[in-house]
């Protein structure tokens, strides 16, 4: 999805018509990347589209790099990332790696190599911190829709950011970034922080998006922490939304990029998962 978010122009029956006074613009590289503890490398790639192309006949999914050579290096190991179909995601392409996992304290290396152009960026994974509680309680509101509660110990005596995702099972195949889940602990209580989780927003179904979750839903609650990088790429992602621009299409001019040569994101995530069923789970802490 996030591809997709960073693209600069949306694909519709109408064409603007736009004078740059002979300026070329050139199309960027969009990177969103990621890697996990215990978990290999998985990267998106595509190409943004610029308001003086012709799109004519063209698609969100045609707008994926499937040609790059896209590398990956713990500082001792490297491995080239293996591109391929996948429908989970969208643009349905994405690279994935196998032999090196994530594991907490480790900077990793992202090289993107396409067109004659080389990206790179450094991230690292923080530890995980463990969920204490997930709490369901209704919203007020309404009679049938319920909110998640999610507590867990912050650390005072150091800066952290935090980011939630969430899965809906069966329904759901991946985890969806939680809408407004990006998080510093410069505004969480000292000690047990307490934050809410919104339902993670999908690019198919925008149009009746509710961040809260059904009597009937089973929830995995994806708790992260991310470095600074992230947490600045996120936070300028979601304000953009909070400022009333397009969910899909917001301007990745406003948006933080971590990636020298292209736009987007390369991020480490220590994570923590844990389910909830919401029809056990109303009033009663898990």
């Amino acid at each position: 999805m996030l591809s997709a978010i960073l693209i600069t122009l949306a694909l519709s029956g109408c064409e603007p018509k736009f004078d740059f006074g002979g300026i070329d613009f050139e199309p960027q590289i969009i990177v969103e990347g990621w890697i996990e503890n215990d978990e290999a490398a998985h990267v998106i790639l595509t190409q943004s589209i610029t308001m003086d192309m012709d799109t004519s006949g063209t698609s969100l999914a045609d707008i994926a790099i499937r040609w790059a050579k896209v590398t990956v290096s713990d500082g001792e190991t490297e491995e080239v990332l293996t591109g391929r179909m996948d429908k989970n995601y969208f643009p349905p392409f994405i690279y994935r790696g196998s032999r090196i996992k994530g594991v907490p304290g480790k900077t990793y290396t992202l090289k993107v190599e396409y067109s004659g152009r080389t990206l790179s960026a450094h991230t690292t994974i923080p530890a995980a911190i463990p969920i204490d509680k997930l709490e369901v309680n209704k919203c007020e509101d309404s009679d049938t829709l319920y909110q998640i509660r999610l507590k867990f110990r912050d650390n005072p005596e150091q800066t952290n950011y935090y980011k939630t995702f969430t899965q809906i099972v069966p329904e759901e195949t991946r985890f969806y970034s939680a809408f407004m889940g990006t998080v510093s602990d410069e505004i969480l209580n000292e000690g047990e922080a307490d934050i809410r989780v919104n339902r993670g927003m999908r690019h198919t179904q925008l149009e009746k998006y509710t961040p809260y979750f059904s009597v009937n839903d089973t929830v995995n609650v994806k708790l992260t922490q991310l470095p600074e990088e992230g947490f600045m790429f996120w936070s300028s992602y979601e304000n953009e939304i909070i400022n009333g621009r397009n969910p899909l299409f917001p301007s990745n001019t406003n948006i933080k990029s971590n990636v020298e040569g292209g736009k987007g994101i390369w991020c480490g995530y220590g994570k923590t998962i844990r389910k909830v069923v919401i029809a056990d789970s109303i009033g009663t802490p898990r």
